[in-house]
């Protein structure tokens, strides 16, 4: 049977996390730190699980390995499911870090690389990002500072706020800094290679592992984001946030209704990341509050959205 479906997400508690999550976006912890919600999420590292309906209980992944055709005629092209979706809580700094491309990937790791898109939910005040350099360098340039600890005076620090989207093509050296909730769409990968992590340690009191040379390999030396680069308002209440092969990402504002439609061609995904309201499809209404994901597999049909809310949408 076909509906849309509520997940409930698969938790990391990171050194750097923070506490919103469970606290005010009511999502499941064993300890109080929760550092990424993993809201849409086929990956092994992770699942999200099926809340309602004929497959409660079910981990994504498993259901759309029954029903291939809820994905959609568009994920046919790929190995494995094309995204992940994250809410990510940052207290502290992320380690600086660069994501290799597919063809590296596939090469050298056996999965796909990782482009990603980050829209800043929440923001403290002075809160930024690190994307890109302030110029260009070489590499060599690079490895004597990453060897000496030294790399962020040649990092882009970049000023954010809520509402502000930032896109990351694989081989940018990027983090999120401290103060952010921020929604991230991405490639549906776990490759990550960290350059540098200010010393910090892990639970069992070891600094954490970086991966220098693998990302000297990927980098882009001249690579430079800039905020809302990739943005499109498409109507009224829709931005186009970004667009690339594995994923469109949307920013949906419902004041007091949208509507929508999933056709046989992909799924649709919808994060609450404000406000709360209703999803009515057909004759069902499914209460949608902040923090809330939903899968709405392909060839779902009509949909609406009604309530005072604001959602981040994604397909391929």
């Amino acid at each position: 049977m076909i509906y849309p479906m509520k997940l409930r997400p698969a938790t990391k508690d990171y050194v750097w996390g923070g506490k919103r999550l469970k606290s005010g976006w009511n999502k499941p912890a064993e300890g109080d730190v929760i550092a990424e919600s993993w809201e849409l999420s086929c990956h092994n590292d992770g699942m999200s699980v099926i809340e309602n309906g004929e497959y409660a209980g079910m981990p994504l992944g498993e259901m759309l390995a029954h029903m291939p055709i809820y994905k959609g005629k568009a994920c046919e092209q790929f190995e494995f499911f094309p995204i992940l979706i994250k809410l990510i809580d940052a207290s502290s700094n992320l380690s600086v870090q660069v994501h290799p491309s597919d063809e590296y990937a596939l090469a050298n790791e056996g999965q796909y690389g990782k482009s990603e898109m980050w829209y800043v939910v929440e923001a403290s005040e002075g809160a930024g990002v690190y994307c890109g350099f302030k110029k260009e360098i070489d590499k060599e340039q690079l490895k004597k500072a990453l060897y000496a600890g030294e790399i962020l005076p040649l990092l882009n620090f970049i000023p954010v706020k809520e509402g502000d989207c930032i896109y990351i093509p694989s081989g940018t050296v990027h983090a999120i800094c401290g103060g952010l909730l921020i929604c991230e769409v991405q490639q549906n990968s776990s490759l990550t290679y960290r350059l540098y992590d200010y010393d910090r340690v892990d639970k069992t009191g070891k600094k954490r592992e970086l991966h220098i040379e693998k990302a000297l390999k990927v980098v882009n030396t001249s690579a430079v984001c800039k905020v809302n680069e990739s943005v499109v308002r498409e109507s009224e209440n829709v931005r186009r946030l970004a667009e690339n092969k594995y994923f469109t990402v949307r920013e949906i504002s419902v004041d007091p209704l949208f509507k929508g439609s999933v056709d046989e061609d992909c799924f649709l995904s919808l994060t609450c990341i404000k406000g709360d309201g209703v999803l009515v499809w057909g004759e069902e209404e499914l209460r949608i509050e902040r923090g809330d994901t939903y899968f709405l597999p392909a060839g779902l049909g009509e949909f609406s959205l009604r309530g005072e809310m604001k959602l981040i949408s994604a397909r391929v």
